[in-house]
């Protein structure tokens, strides 16, 4: 796998922040391995192979004013572990996209990426990851992210692409008044199996989360999700939601949902929902009886589903790439019912 990555500069227009491999980041010992802590035989794959990991430490009170970009490219038949380890210090602020791509083809590949996000007492980490393997990759993906007191952590996973695409996303806020902003979005077509699990852990005292998970399958594609809140001891007056919503746009195509909650206080606010099914036949009703075509309103439907998703990105500036990407997949998922603009 190639990665994308900006090396460490040095002298007066060098920026106030490190990023770079282990050689070009002071502070990268104490980074690798202090949020991924424990980890499956996939974790500890990534942990032997990984052939040079990627390094962004933001000092104490440094915004950093744009998104920082990189790009994994993943060859046919190969095997890769990429691993990016970000840290905002006190006061903070850091946006990340992560990208993992791959060409076409019938050769497999396996790609298996660990992330681990880390944001001290009053930082803010923003951060998308948007995988678009192709057709025949494995793609098994780990997220983590730790957060301090008053601390604001988003993240946003998209998958689109590979033939099994899991993401595992792990979300610790550890210190009083943290918050988390947990989405993921999925769309699956032909055979694709869409695996996302998540875990909003709660570790301290008016800590909140807030979790929205939702996608579609077509044709006999399966997406599996499986998400935990945990409220730990110690953490009153936490607030956690968690939601799935999914969407089965043909018969040959499933969608399984299992939340689930582990509450260990008390005076805590928790929630969790989740709905599989076809698409509402009134929303369907209320387009149709405007005028509009039936697979133009079963499209125009679908587009907003993802849209309204995509749209509480938290790095705004890439909307407009997450909207192409998906829509583009939803002109192949849907076929013969047309995907348009509300305007068009």
């Amino acid at each position: 796998m190639h990665n994308g990555s900006v090396g460490a500069r040095t002298g007066p227009d060098a920026p106030p922040f490190a990023v770079g491999t282990a050689a070009e980041v002071p502070g990268a010992a104490d980074m690798l391995g202090s949020v991924q802590r424990d980890g499956d035989a996939l974790v500890r794959l990534n942990d032997a192979f990984a052939p040079d990991p990627l390094f962004v430490d933001v000092p104490d009170g440094v915004a950093v004013d744009a998104p920082l970009l990189v790009v994994h490219w993943a060859d046919p038949a190969s095997a890769s572990f990429p691993r990016l380890c970000v840290r905002a210090g006190a006061g903070a602020s850091v946006s990340v996209v992560e990208v993992f791509a791959g060409a076409g083809g019938d050769d497999r590949s396996l790609v298996v990426p660990v992330t681990e996000l880390a944001a001290a007492e009053g930082a803010a980490v923003s951060y998308v990851s948007l995988q678009v393997l192709g057709a025949a990759a494995w793609s098994i993906g780990r997220l983590a992210a730790r957060g301090g007191a008053g601390c604001s952590l988003r993240t946003f996973t998209v998958g689109l692409g590979a033939s099994y695409g899991r993401m595992r996303a792990d979300v610790t806020v550890e210190g009083k008044d943290g918050s988390c902003e947990v989405l993921s979005a999925y769309l699956g077509d032909g055979t694709q199996v869409h695996d996302i699990r998540t875990l909003q852990d709660h570790d301290a005292p008016r800590t909140k989360s807030e979790l929205l998970c939702q996608g579609a399958v077509a044709g006999s594609s399966r997406s599996v999700y499986s998400g935990l809140i945990r409220v730990n001891r110690g953490a009153v007056r936490s607030d956690a939601r968690q939601t799935n919503h999914n969407l089965v746009l043909d018969e040959g195509a499933h969608a399984d949902s299992v939340p689930n909650l582990d509450i260990l206080e008390n005076d805590v606010t928790c929630s969790h929902a989740s709905t599989v099914g076809p698409i509402d036949e009134d929303q369907r009703y209320y387009i149709e009886s405007r005028g509009v075509a039936p697979e133009v309103a079963e499209g125009l439907i679908v587009r907003g589903f993802f849209d309204a998703i995509i749209d509480r990105g938290p790095v705004p500036e890439v909307t407009v790439l997450l909207e192409r990407e998906v829509h583009q997949r939803l002109d192949e998922a849907l076929r013969d019912r047309e995907v348009v603009a509300a305007g068009g």
